[in-house]
C-alpha cells in the first residue's frame, strides 16, 4: 500500500476531507501512466485489508486518476471501481461517519452508472449493478457538502468525472428504492420510454409504441421473471417468463406461444427479429389456458383469467 495513505489510517474522521486535498493530483506525464494504474489496481486490490478511512481515500484517489485521463480508453477500471465499492460498505463495530462514508459510495456509484443501465446486459451494466446491489442503501444517506468536495473536476483529454446533479441522480434513486421496492425497475422503464405501474402483480406497460409484443419483451427483460401486460390502442400482448420457460399471447392472434429462453438469449433478443413472432411448435388455445401457462402463471403469483380479459 502506498505511504500517501498512511495519513488516514489514525481514524482522524473530522481531517478526512482536508487530507484529500492533499494527495489529489492534477495532471500526469502520459508516459507514467502505465504505471499509476499498475499501483492503483495494486492498491485497489489490497483495500480490504485497510482501516475504512483508508479504503475511502483510496476509492477517491482511483476517481482522481479517472479524472485526470491516466484509464482514457480504457475501460477496466470498471471492476476495479466495483471491488472497492464493495469494500467501503462497512463492518458493522467500524467507526464511521455516516454522512461521509454514504457520500462517497455514492460518487463513486454515479461513475459506475456513467453510461451504464442497471437493468442492461452490457459488461459496463452488469458491473454498475453488482455494485448498486452491494452498496445502493448506503447512497440514499449521501450529503451535499460532503459530495460537493468529493467531485472532480479535469479538463484533460479522455477524463471521466461526473457531476453534482449525476450524483444527486444515484441518492435519488436509492432513497426511491428504500421506501418502494419497484423503484429501481421503474426507473428502468421510464429510461426505455416506457411509462408502467404494477397491478395485481403485473406489469402494466401503456404507451403509443407500435408493437406491444417488442414493448412487453423489453419490459419483461427489464423486470426479470414475472409478468407484463404491454398494450396501445389497438393492441396488447402479455408475456409470463419463469426461469427458462417463456409464454405470451397477442389480441391479435389468440393463442399461447411457448419458448425456451436459455442464457444468453432474453426475451428482447427472442422478439427482436422481423415484423412476425418467432416460430415455436408449442402453441396453444387462448381458453383454457395450457398446463404450462398455468404453471406460469402460479409461478409468477399472478391472476390468469385476469390476463385473458386483458387480450380480448
Amino acid at each position: 500500500m502506498d505511504d500517501v495513505f498512511a495519513r488516514f489510517s489514525e481514524n482522524r474522521w473530522d481531517d478526512f476531507l482536508d487530507e484529500l486535498d492533499k494527495i489529489r493530483v492534477s495532471v500526469v506525464d502520459p508516459a507514467e501512466r502505465p504505471q499509476m494504474k499498475a499501483t492503483a489496481r495494486r492498491d485497489a486490490r489490497e483495500a480490504g485489508s485497510q482501516p475504512l478511512l483508508v479504503r475511502m481515500a483510496i476509492a477517491d484517489h482511483y476517481l482522481n486518476l479517472l479524472a485526470i485521463g491516466v484509464w482514457a480508453g480504457d475501460e477496466s477500471w470498471r471492476a476495479d471501481l466495483r471491488d472497492l465499492v464493495a469494500t467501503l460498505v462497512p463492518d458493522g463495530d467500524e467507526s464511521r461517519d455516516d454522512g461521509l462514508l454514504s457520500s462517497v459510495i455514492a460518487v463513486v456509484l454515479a461513475q459506475l452508472l456513467q453510461d451504464a443501465r442497471l437493468r442492461g446486459g452490457s459488461e459496463a451494466d452488469v458491473i454498475a449493478r453488482a455494485a448498486w446491489e452491494k452498496a445502493q442503501e448506503w447512497a440514499a444517506y449521501a450529503e451535499d457538502r460532503h459530495v460537493e468536495r468529493l467531485l472532480h473536476a479535469s479538463t484533460e483529454a479522455g477524463a471521466r468525472v461526473v457531476t453534482a446533479s449525476e450524483v444527486q441522480e444515484v441518492v435519488e434513486l436509492a432513497t426511491a428504492a428504500a421506501d418502494d421496492q419497484h423503484a429501481e425497475t421503474l426507473a428502468a422503464l421510464e429510461a426505455e420510454g416506457l411509462n408502467a405501474e404494477v397491478m395485481n402483480g403485473v406489469w402494466v406497460v401503456d404507451g403509443d409504441f407500435r408493437n406491444p409484443v417488442r414493448a412487453a419483451a423489453r419490459a419483461i427483460t427489464l423486470t426479470g421473471y414475472g409478468c407484463v401486460l404491454a398494450r396501445n390502442e389497438r393492441q396488447s400482448a402479455v408475456m409470463l417468463w419463469h426461469e427458462n420457460t417463456l409464454a405470451m399471447a397477442d389480441s391479435k392472434v389468440p393463442r399461447w406461444r411457448v419458448y425456451p429462453i436459455l442464457a444468453p438469449v432474453t426475451p428482447q433478443s427472442k422478439f427482436s427479429g422481423g415484423e412476425g413472432l418467432p416460430a415455436t411448435r408449442d402453441t396453444h388455445p387462448l381458453a383454457p389456458a395450457p398446463e404450462v401457462v398455468r404453471r406460469l402463471a402460479d409461478a409468477v403469483g399472478v391472476n390468469l383469467s385476469h390476463l385473458l380479459a386483458a387480450l380480448r
